[in-house]
């Protein structure tokens, strides 16, 4: 991984080590909770798909099927809305974070921001904040 000061930044070079751990730590978990969206999502998918195409020929098999699938459907569904909750805390999170490391140090935000999305883009491969 590559340091702030490699990486050429004007403002992040100049904050706490110890605080730029823990924002990273923090958006490592952000990572976490966006990847955990994607699966149960698919799997909606799926299953949605397979239902639409069986319902005009149904038996009592098939039916049960059915309502199964539809139970299983609610379910992910609340897990995927419990997981965006999170999520969006989490992104919460870390934005006002980093605002208030800049604001201690009179950066501007948005030019913090930037850097802090160029810096994570490159190490994390993951989503801006």
């Amino acid at each position: 991984m590559k340091t702030d000061k490699e990486l050429g930044f004007r403002y992040l070079a100049n904050f706490e080590k110890e605080e730029m751990e823990v924002l990273l730590n923090e958006y490592e978990r952000y990572i976490k909770f966006s990847g955990s969206v994607r699966t149960p999502l698919v799997i909606v998918l799926v299953v949605g798909g397979i239902m639409r195409s069986m319902k005009h020929n149904m038996s009592s098999n098939q039916f049960i099927f059915v309502v199964m699938s539809i139970v299983f459907l609610l379910g992910l569904a609340i897990w995927l809305v419990a997981i965006a909750y999170k999520i969006i805390k989490q992104k919460k999170f870390v934005k006002n974070k980093l605002e208030t490391m800049a604001s201690v140090q009179n950066y501007p935000f948005k030019e913090v921001r930037k850097e802090f999305n160029t810096l994570v883009r490159a190490t994390y491969k993951g989503p801006k904040v």
